[in-house]
């Protein structure tokens, strides 16, 4: 069956809570002091099916003392019921109230004139033609107007049927996918434990889901569940719902708390916002200033950081970002009241679109294009505008939260415009092939500059304004499709062979280095009488790329150390012949045995462990078969 909660609204004293009463046959006012006082305190709840809907009512506290509970019992509602006292009219709180309902994007609705068996029928309608006046600016312009009596019962039969058509056309689309319920009453019952009690947003649940208390991140499970008063098995968004929960004692949750599924919801101190301040507000919000934010059943007070300009103005609209002096839990889309301190009274309303905005400083030109795409519901967009603000990458946690959609789904939209840098991290495609040219026109300017390195070091071809991630990412593609060849910290391209291009002075020079490696044998010179230019360094580069030469290095005294390859190969094949099957040797035996010193022994032998031709165990070596 089809659900739809309702909030009653109005000015206080109009009728709401006998009108409820006329429609459901139930009472709301169920607190001592409401009973004696003849008002309402806190929202009071009853339900009725009309047709094929069943109608949830959240009678509203109508005094103005009272806004903060008007607006908890609100902010689970899909359409409104406006109650306007016939002999009253529109009062202080009835517009007030229909600014809030407007504000957390109410936009369906029925306007009830009650007490109407007061009126005569020609007064009927004098006072319908002034209430359509003045609602001709607000979204209840067009609403059904009834006349109704909770005494005489006029008209509430056509109320009812009304409200069952109103239940049919309410969009009860979630803006977002799992379960979220803001707790507006907190009890025990004996025998079984805690009990919250809200309007369940986002997913259904049932008995033994897992869900977790915002406040404290604290694990609880579900033993059961009520809607309506009746024990049920599920609960869906939209329905007035129960919840018992095990393992938490009711001292730790408390009105305004959340409890929502594993893993779909986190705390933050700030919130970027589209804040709409009302027209009938009495003066701008400042830049920095401390406002009051109502948002589900709790409350909050906050900077206002607005993006641009220094105030807003009444009858505006601007981005922001809020800033709490607590972790609040929120999600994309939920919608909030603003309220000043001082005078408290409400001044607009806001939508959350980043619930989890980043505390750290960011360009503000770049944070704007990702809201605006985040309002717009431009997945794609939204992805763009925050790999423009990353470096070039975007995260699917943060493209679904923004975008209010799975991840399954948010990959269908983003298709081939987008590929996968990792697991979590995607990358445009055309911002690939732009990273792809300028990685490759940085290593052909390297090359270029230094022609006879083999390799250019990696470090340098870091693209500007680009992630890391994203520039590895990009390496591995060239890899893979033959442009690139990684060796270690260094690359190079396939067509870079630095033996073209030598000179033949050049030429001559690297055959007399090898020359003198090969006859310096396993005492080669130091490298700084050996190298007698910046050419020298560049060609004896050449010679260890080629495997001409070998560069090993002493540890202890930190010093590098280029043996010619022949020279490494004859120490292996006479420490063979000395030393044949497992016949172990010391690092001294093997000195004596080359005839060479420790300075360069202990490298030598390093060397062969690396690569298989000695196995080593304890303070002795012996050759490896191979």
């Amino acid at each position: 069956m089809r659900t739809c909660p309702v909030i009653v609204i109005g000015h206080v004293d109009h009728g709401k809570t006998s009108l409820v009463r006329a429609l459901t046959g139930m009472e709301t006012d169920t607190l001592p002091e409401e009973k004696a006082r003849g008002l309402s305190i806190t929202p009071g709840f009853a339900y009725r099916q009309f047709g094929e809907v069943m109608i949830d009512f959240i009678d509203a506290p109508g005094h103005a003392d009272f806004v903060r509970a008007m607006v908890s019992g609100a902010s689970g509602a899909r359409a409104a019921l406006l109650v306007i006292s016939a002999e009253d009219g529109i009062q202080a709180q009835t517009l007030e109230h229909l600014q809030i309902a407007e504000s957390l994007g109410i936009h369906e609705g029925i306007v009830a004139v009650t007490k109407s068996d007061r009126l005569s029928r020609t007064e009927h309608a004098v006072r319908e033609a002034e209430l359509r006046m003045a609602l001709s600016g607000t979204r209840f312009c067009d609403a059904a107007v009834i006349f109704c009596s909770s005494t005489t019962r006029q008209g509430i039969d056509a109320l009812g049927d009304a409200l069952g058509q109103l239940g049919l056309r309410t969009n009860g689309a979630e803006p977002f996918f799992a379960a979220f319920l803001p707790v507006d009453r907190v009890f025990v019952v004996d025998g079984r434990g805690t009990v919250v009690t809200g309007t369940l947003h986002g997913a259904s649940i049932q008995a033994d889901d897992a869900l977790v208390l915002a406040s404290n991140r604290q694990s609880t499970t579900i033993r059961s569940i009520h809607v309506r008063g009746q024990e049920s098995s599920q609960a869906n968004p939209g329905e007035r719902t129960a919840l018992n929960l095990r393992g938490i004692s009711a001292i730790h949750v408390k009105p305004g708390d959340i409890v929502h599924a594993l893993d779909a919801f986190l705390p933050s101190t700030q919130c970027d916002v589209s804040i709409s301040l009302s027209p009938r507000a009495n003066r701008p919000v400042r830049h920095m200033q401390q406002i009051r934010v109502l948002y589900g059943t709790a409350h909050a007070v906050a900077s206002l950081r607005l993006f641009e300009g220094k105030q807003l103005n009444p009858g505006e609209s601007a981005f922001a970002r809020l800033r709490f002096p607590a972790d609040i839990t929120t999600f994309a889309g939920q919608r909030a009241i603003i309220r000043s301190l001082s005078p408290a009274e409400t001044i607009g309303g806001a939508i959350i679109i980043d619930p989890l905005a980043d505390p750290n400083k960011s360009n503000k030109k770049r944070r704007l294009e990702t809201l605006k795409a985040a309002q717009l519901g431009d997945t794609p967009g939204i992805a763009a505008a925050l790999a423009r603000e990353h470096l070039g990458m975007a995260g699917i946690a943060d493209i679904c939260r923004l975008a209010r959609s799975p991840a399954a789904k948010v990959r269908t939209q983003l298709g081939a415009m987008f590929l996968d840098v990792t697991d979590t991290l995607v990358v445009g495609t055309s911002t690939a092939q732009k990273v792809k040219e300028s990685y490759i026109e940085r290593l052909q300017s390297y090359h270029a500059t230094n022609p006879l390195k083999p390799f250019a070091p990696r470090v340098h071809m870091h693209v500007p304004h680009t992630a890391q991630a994203l520039v590895e990412f990009v390496e591995a593609v060239l890899v893979s499709e033959g442009n690139l060849v990684l060796f270690g910290t260094e690359a190079a391209l396939p067509t870079h062979n630095p033996l073209h291009c030598l000179t033949a002075q050049q030429q001559e020079r690297m055959v007399s280095m090898a020359r003198k490696l090969k006859e310096s044998g396993l005492t080669p010179p130091a490298q700084d009488t050996f190298i007698a230019s910046t050419d020298d360094a560049d060609l004896l580069a050449l010679l260890i790329h080629e495997g001409t030469a070998i560069r090993l290095t002493n540890v202890s005294l930190k010093q590098s150390l280029v043996f010619h390859s022949d020279a490494i190969a004859a120490a292996v094949r006479t420490l063979k012949s000395s030393y044949p099957g497992q016949t172990a040797f010391a690092t001294g035996e093997a000195r004596a045995t080359l005839n060479t010193t420790r300075k360069f022994i202990v490298p030598i032998l390093e060397h062969l462990d690396s690569q298989g031709s000695t196995i080593r165990i304890g303070d002795t070596r012996y050759m490896a078969d191979i």
